[in-house]
């Protein structure tokens, strides 16, 4: 009996595990520094993708805010407790005013917990926006396995970095959207969003 429970909750831990359900998407818009891959189902992009080649900058995000793009609706924050969590970074488009604004659209948010957001997913920005100093990168993020309880929030984030110079994956990461910054590499996002997929879909237009 108890070795039947333990290889029951193991089943249960895999499953959760390798769920990784990206919603489809309705609409691609090209936002110029990135492309969001906008669902009505979820109210939020399934991903977006963006290259990147020496991100950061000055450019202070001083009375920026985050507005509807085009009156596409997007999930309601207020008084929820949960982030407008970046998926194209913020930082990584501080150069300039144009592109850090740019960001600031809710077709480029998922509603992430603020350990999540503050916490492992910013160290990771940090981190991805370093090796772009010396590498130029394709990168795929966004929020997965929505379900009916909590509407329009995914219980998990995914992020998929790619070399540009010789299409290896650098990261391929999975986050969960909770309190505890759990986080773990998940090769089955390579072969759900391999290069030459992600690259097609960069280049894509609908």
């Amino acid at each position: 009996m108890k070795r039947h429970f333990i290889l029951f909750i193991s089943l249960v831990m895999t499953l959760s595990i390798i769920a990784q359900k990206i919603h489809k998407y309705d609409q691609v818009i090209d936002m110029t520094y990135y492309k969001s891959f906008y669902s009505k189902d979820i109210m939020a992009p399934s991903f977006v993708i963006y290259k990147l080649y020496k991100g950061g900058g000055d450019v202070s995000r001083s009375g920026m805010n985050f507005k509807a793009y085009d009156n596409l609706p997007h999930f309601s924050y207020r008084l929820t407790g949960y982030d407008k969590g970046h998926l194209a970074n913020a930082e990584d488009f501080a150069w300039s005013k144009e592109s850090l604004r740019s960001t600031f659209y809710y077709i480029n948010a998922v509603p992430q917990t603020s350990k999540l957001n503050r916490g492992i997913w910013k160290k990771f920005e940090t981190e991805i926006r370093k090796l772009s100093q010396t590498d130029s990168l394709l990168i795929i993020c966004g929020g997965c396995d929505y379900n009916d309880i909590d509407v329009g929030v995914p219980q998990n984030c995914f992020k998929i970095v790619y070399n540009l110079r010789n299409h290896r994956c650098v990261y391929a990461l999975m986050f969960k959207n909770n309190w505890l910054n759990e986080y773990w590499d998940e090769p089955k996002l390579k072969r759900k969003m391999s290069f030459k997929k992600a690259m097609k879909l960069y280049e894509s237009t609908k």
